[in-house]
């Protein structure tokens, strides 16, 4: 296991917004299928909008949100499987069986108003996040010999797919490397996927990160990197591997002859292969994150994951 990783100083905004870089030069493949859903029928006639959910109150959120937030409680069902609405749940727990999950996705809501989200970006974190990442059939990735954070055993698994270039990447790293602080029942896996907008230079610094990883310091060089992102030369590879402390003959020796290449390229298509088009790309226990990338998204989504299955 290596050591963990440090605290990244970047723009959390680009991780709050799940922006991504992009350079792919692949066509998409066809996006995976989601886990059957209970298919629910149309009422005849259309019951009203609930607007009463005990625990909830829309008040909490500015007044020219509300409405749409009232039509997405009472639109959305829940992840989980549930034949009612979440707004449906909430007003009558009693007669719910998963009144924790629908509190999970209305609270969500919420918060994503308060935090300034457009009804767009509530609407596509439900379904990127919740319908469908949550629901995904999971992909299954060789973890092996990559830069990992966590032990072996955890029960959650974070993948993440990402370039040093990128700074949607260094800003996400940032928002990892601070979940790390915070819990332990997960590991991180580190995937390196060099776009082709970053050219050799990408890839590069990713042989240097993986020669850092044989020498035990993949999450310090990954710091300088991701820090230094817009410098990131050969000369500058070797100033990082130095800083690190990493065994200078090892690391001139790795790069003049791209010892590291192969694997580089090797994770990249194990990417594309997931259907990966931009970075950062995470996936939890095989299933996309799907979520803006914060602290507290990390969070609910891994809960959601440690209680997959058990609908309460």
């Amino acid at each position: 296991m290596n050591g963990r990783p440090v605290l990244f100083v970047t723009l959390l905004g680009l991780a709050a917004a799940g922006a991504t870089c992009k350079g792919s030069d692949k066509a998409p493949p066809p996006a995976p299928a989601a886990e059957p859903t209970p298919q629910v029928e149309e009422p005849l006639v259309k019951a009203p909008a609930i607007t009463e959910m005990e625990g909830i109150d829309v008040a909490e959120i500015p007044p020219a949100q509300r409405v749409d937030a009232l039509r997405i409680l009472n639109e959305n069902y829940c992840y989980c499987g549930c034949a009612r609405t979440i707004a449906a749940c909430l007003a009558n727990r009693a007669d719910c069986s998963c009144v924790s999950c629908s509190e999970r996705m209305a609270r969500f809501v919420l918060n994503q108003y308060n935090e300034g989200a457009s009804t767009e970006d509530v609407e596509e974190q439900l379904a990127e996040g919740f319908t469908g990442g949550f629901n995904a059939k999971p992909a299954s990735f060789p973890l092996d010999d990559q830069g990992t954070w966590g032990s072996k055993d955890a029960p959650i698994t974070l993948v993440e797919f990402a370039d040093f270039r990128c700074p949607h990447c260094a800003a996400a790293s940032d928002v990892l490397a601070e979940l790390t602080k915070k819990r332990s029942d997960f590991r991180l896996v580190y995937f390196y996927y060099p776009l082709s907008s970053g050219g050799e230079t990408s890839i590069k610094a990713a042989e240097a990160a993986e020669e850092a990883r044989v020498q035990g310091k993949f999450w310090e060089m990954a710091h300088e990197l991701f820090a230094n992102q817009h410098a990131l030369e050969d000369s500058d590879l070797a100033r990082y591997a130095q800083q690190t402390g990493l065994d200078m003959g090892k690391f001139a020796m790795a790069m003049d002859r791209r010892v590291h290449r192969d694997k580089v390229m090797a994770n990249k298509r194990i990417g594309e292969a997931a259907g990966i088009m931009s970075t950062p790309s995470i996936f939890v226990n095989g299933r996309p994150f799907g979520l803006g990338r914060t602290l507290d998204n990390f969070n609910l989504r891994i809960d959601m994951e440690a209680a997959r299955g058990r609908c309460d």
